[in-house]
């Protein structure tokens, strides 16, 4: 009998701890994930489908829903928004607001990391890593507006995806020379802490 309590007991706790937060995008995507807060500009949750414990950053005007894995909902407040923040917008106006957007809302935390590591491995692949890092585009799902509806705009999409992409490639270019520092530190060091030929 207890044999049977213990192995009830074992998958209970299982259950419950496979239990996650759902947020529920307007495009219909269901994101699996740790729920750690919900303010009215953005969310931020930890993946719960991958391994990394990277906090992540979604703008509530891309969600719909929330679902705790305690049953309870949020459904997410749309601001009431008159017009897109498009209209009247020139060509120059929306590239503008794009980089502006990018400097103020993109984050790519793993091309610094990706290209410093690579580097310590191997300064050769650090460089290749950074160069194929940093030069690659962002893709659409990547790129976090304050209004979903800019991503309609292509000049404000091209001002934006650009900024990105020099940001990336200057983090990438920083992954790398601290990489190089530090190899070159741990060289000095060596080569202090032996004794002279």
């Amino acid at each position: 009998m207890r044999f049977a309590l213990i192995i009830l007991g074992c998958l209970l706790s299982q259950v419950a701890m496979a239990q996650h937060d759902v947020i529920l995008r307007t495009n219909g995507e269901e994101i699996q994930a740790k729920i750690l807060t919900v303010g009215p500009e953005a969310i931020r949750y930890v993946r719960r489908d991958t391994a990394s414990t990277d906090t992540l950053r979604i703008a509530a005007t891309e969600v719909f829903l929330v679902r705790y894995a305690n049953g309870t909902r949020e459904l997410i407040k749309q601001p009431a928004v008159a017009s897109s923040g498009l209209v009247g917008l020139s060509r120059s106006e929306a590239m503008r607001q794009g980089t502006a957007d990018a400097r103020k809302y993109f984050r790519a935390p793993g091309t610094f990391w990706g290209t410093y590591g690579a580097t310590l491995v191997n300064p050769l692949a650090g460089l290749v890593t950074g160069v194929a890092v940093g030069g690659s585009r962002p893709p659409t799902h990547n790129l976090t507006v304050p209004d979903a509806n800019l991503l309609q705009n292509p000049d404000y999409v091209r001002a934006y995806r650009q900024q990105a992409k020099n940001q990336k490639l200057g983090k990438a270019a920083a992954g790398f020379g601290a990489g190089m520092g530090t190899l070159l530190v741990v060289v000095a060091v060596i080569l202090n802490s032996t004794t002279h030929w």
